[in-house]
């Protein structure tokens, strides 16, 4: 059975020449390490703001982040080689981590704490500042985050402990942040389950989990290549949180902000 489960899978070498033969596929999660790139991506997405989805994630994330309770230890997981959810952070939390599955987006990120980074934030930044309703804050953002930063972490959303993160911070974190990352890293509707209960799994009892997310579509494009996710629909999220141990019909700890289809909720984590 191995042998044969060997001759049919698609190894490194084959997912590299389907890729640069640009065969017009969509492509999942098998070949994020060889098909995402990490500039693409920022260039995409976070020069202009045009991309809707992200405009949703910088109208909306700073209200939820004056509701929720001060100090703690917070987690952007799956951010890609983004800063911008740390950012919205950095004066709510202590400490602020950033977890993603590919040593690519790993790497920007380090070389943004190292003041490596060629890519320019200004325009996300005065998007936040302009939400937060202080229009020259976006100055002094990109430092007041780094001095909360205390680690760019691995993660898989398909795996128990889903971050792996240093033994001082082994009994989880107070808020886990994640935007447009589940539906994409996950193949079937079992699967997605698992992966939010995985990801719950390291918040505190009590503390808080933020998603953004696509319904009811099939896939997304940037770079000129397509990115296969998981279609799935409001109740159906929904029912994936409750099943998590997150609630998400209590009024008083839930928020839920839909535009066209992308949804930003802020649902709680049940004691024990």
């Amino acid at each position: 059975m191995e042998e044969l489960e060997q001759r049919l899978a698609i190894t490194e070498e084959k997912k590299q020449e389907l890729f640069r033969n640009n065969l017009g596929l969509v492509l999942d999660r098998d070949f994020f390490h060889v098909a995402f790139n990490t500039d693409a991506y920022l260039h995409d997405f976070y020069t202009q703001l045009e991309e809707p989805a992200m405009r949703m994630v910088h109208t909306y994330m700073p209200t939820i982040v004056a509701k929720l309770p001060k100090g703690g230890r917070m987690c952007d997981f799956g951010a890609g080689p983004t800063i911008h959810l740390g950012v919205c952070f950095r004066h709510s939390v202590d400490e602020i981590f950033f977890a993603d599955y590919l040593p690519q987006n790993r790497n920007e990120l380090v070389r943004w704490i190292n003041k490596e980074s060629n890519f320019d934030w200004s325009t996300v930044l005065r998007t936040i500042a302009c939400h937060e309703g202080e229009m020259n804050s976006w100055l002094t953002m990109e430092e007041e985050t780094r001095s909360k930063v205390r680690g760019v972490l691995h993660c898989d959303c398909l795996k128990d402990p889903s971050i792996e993160y240093p033994t001082d911070v082994a009994e989880g974190f107070d808020i886990i942040t994640t935007t447009y990352c589940v539906e994409y890293c996950t193949k079937t509707e079992e699967e997605y389950k698992l992966a939010i209960k995985n990801i719950a799994r390291q918040i505190k009892p009590g503390g808080y989990f933020i998603m953004g997310g696509i319904l009811e579509e099939t896939w997304c494009s940037f770079g000129g290549r397509k990115f296969a996710c998981l279609y799935i629909t409001e109740e159906f999220m929904l029912t994936a949180l409750r099943d998590a141990g997150l609630t998400a019909d209590d009024e008083k700890t839930t928020s839920l902000y839909q535009v066209n289809g992308m949804f930003l909720i802020c649902a709680k984590k049940q004691p024990h």
